[in-house]
């Protein structure tokens, strides 16, 4: 997952860059978010790279499912990711490209992890949190993990924040052994 955004990240920024300076970062949103499904979807992720479908079926293909979304710089954007065979880091790009516009609009993006789902209370206490402490907004993506035993695993841009029991066992293990 890692190296997919590693990849994902210079296309996240040239579309971001392109589409903030020209005015077009809804636009290039909900192409990039279209997008990002349609490749997810288990049907047309097998087309690509497959070696009996070529570059320009798997682009008509995908011009017909983003329509409307596509001009012609997001279709030379979709063509250079075809060409570049990173069609499949589609949904990165697209994470990573709302990521940048979160961030423009001075909201934090935050992962949260935990061993049980979170509560308002919980979501509250994260996002006053952040507030304090970064001065900016937040938006919290939750997930859960059962094998944290319990607590939560905070993910804000590099910094991680381990508050799992997982974590802490592993901690102590170090120490005694």
């Amino acid at each position: 997952m890692q190296e997919k955004l590693t990849i994902a990240r210079p296309y996240a920024a040239a579309a971001y860059a392109y589409a903030d300076e020209h005015g077009e970062v809804e636009q290039w949103s909900a192409m990039l978010g279209a997008l990002a499904s349609a490749v997810s979807d288990p049907l047309l992720a097998r087309c690509i790279g497959h070696p009996k479908v070529s570059d320009a079926d798997l682009l008509g293909l995908l011009e017909e499912v983003l329509g409307e979304r596509l001009n012609d710089t997001r279709r030379n954007f979709l063509v250079t990711l075809i060409e570049a065979e990173r069609l499949e880091v589609a949904p990165q790009v697209a994470e990573v490209f709302e990521r940048r516009r979160a961030k423009a609009a001075g909201v934090v993006h935050v992962d949260v992890t935990s061993a049980f789902a979170l509560n308002g209370a919980e979501r509250d206490r994260i996002e006053q949190a952040v507030k304090s402490r970064l001065g900016s907004q937040c938006e919290i993506a939750a997930s859960v993990d059962p094998e944290l035993i319990g607590g939560a695993v905070i993910k804000i841009g590099d910094s991680v924040i381990d508050l799992s029991l997982r974590g802490r066992l592993a901690a102590l293990e170090q120490q005694l052994g």
